[in-house]
This record gives C-alpha cells, structure tokens and sequence, in this order.
C-alpha cells in the first residue's frame, strides 16, 4: 500500500462514504461496490485499505474513537473540580455529536460489532480517553460518584447525551441551551452520589 498523503486521504474519503452508508442503511444495507462509488473509487482499492467489510467497519468505529477524543477533551484542565470536569465532558460530547450526525446515527452498528472486536476497542477506548476513567476513579475514591463500574457510570452518564442527539438529527426532538444545561445536570445526578446531589 502506498505510503503518502494520498493514500491517507483515500482512506479517509472511504472511511466518510462508509460512515455516511452506514447511518443510512445499515451494515448490511450497502454493497463494496456502492461503497466505491459513493467513495469515488475503484472497488479494488478499498481491498488495498481493509481486508473485507468487517475490517473496515472495525477501522471506521477505531477512527471515529480517536476523533471523538480529540474533541472530547478540548480545553480539559485538571485542575477543575470533578464536576466542572464532566461537565465540560458532557459539552464537548454535545458539539461533536452535533456536528457528526451521521456518527450519531451509526451509534447502534457499532453497538452491534462481534464481542471480541468490541473487547479488543474497549481496551484501546480506555487508553484514548483515559481522563474520564481517572474522573471516575477519583470520584469514586472521594466519595463524589457512586461506586458502579466505569461502564455503567459511562451508560448512565453520557450515553442520554448520543441518544438524544439521535433523536435531534431525526428531528424527533428539539433542544436548546437551557435544555442542555440541564440534561448536563440530569447526566452528572445520575452518577454522582446522593450527598453530592
């Protein structure tokens, strides 16, 4: 495989056609072929990035972990209080759910990859967003969030976020900045621990 920023930009050209494919249809809604050509093209040279399907599937949901980090954790300062912390975590997430509505609305297939790729991403996730797991680390250890494993607190804490941006980009539902604010608040009660409400 060539190793120049071409080949890079190709990758990630079929990576945003596969992503767009994937929130429209499904895993099993779209073919290699009119995935090359949403991705202008060649089938083959798909094949040249990732071995079948599966494996660009598994590459796209490693890619969008990445991205969503960065964005995550813009302006992170530890020095704030575990609150403000997550609270900035929980607005970050926002914006890029926002402007990412087709990652949004892909959520679901990623859910669904085979156990031991979601095993295997979960291990690179904790090292990708590693200050979250040390936010809830430390505010299980002050007493600050209630002692439920990383994975509940996630389920509890920021996954109302992605599931009402779905529901924003389907136009289900409207929410403005108030509103917000107070999901934010409503994510943050659903961890923290009764004393800390």
């Amino acid at each position: 495989m060539p190793s120049t920023k071409a080949s890079t930009d190709k990758r990630e050209v079929i990576l945003a056609a596969t992503l767009k494919l994937l929130s429209q249809r499904g895993f099993h809604g779209f073919s290699m072929k009119q995935l090359a050509a949403e991705a202008g093209v060649a089938t083959g040279t798909i094949y040249l990035y990732f071995k079948d399907k599966e494996r660009l599937i598994e590459g796209l949901h490693e890619d969008l972990l990445q991205r969503v980090a960065v964005d995550f954790f813009l302006d992170f300062d530890p020095e704030l209080t575990l609150c403000q912390q997550f609270s900035l975590f929980c607005h970050n997430y926002w914006v890029f759910c926002m402007a990412e509505p087709a990652a949004v609305l892909s959520k679901a297939q990623f859910d669904h990859l085979p156990a031991e790729v979601l095993v295997g991403q979960r291990n690179e996730a904790r090292k990708v967003f590693a200050p979250l797991f040390v936010l809830f680390e430390r505010g299980r250890e002050q007493g600050l969030l209630k002692n439920l494993p990383d994975e509940v607190l996630i389920s509890l804490g920021l996954e109302p976020l992605v599931n009402l941006a779905s529901k924003v980009h389907l136009g289900i539902q409207t929410i403005d900045d108030d509103q917000l604010e107070a999901i934010v608040q409503a994510c943050w009660d659903a961890i923290a621990r009764a004393s800390q409400l």
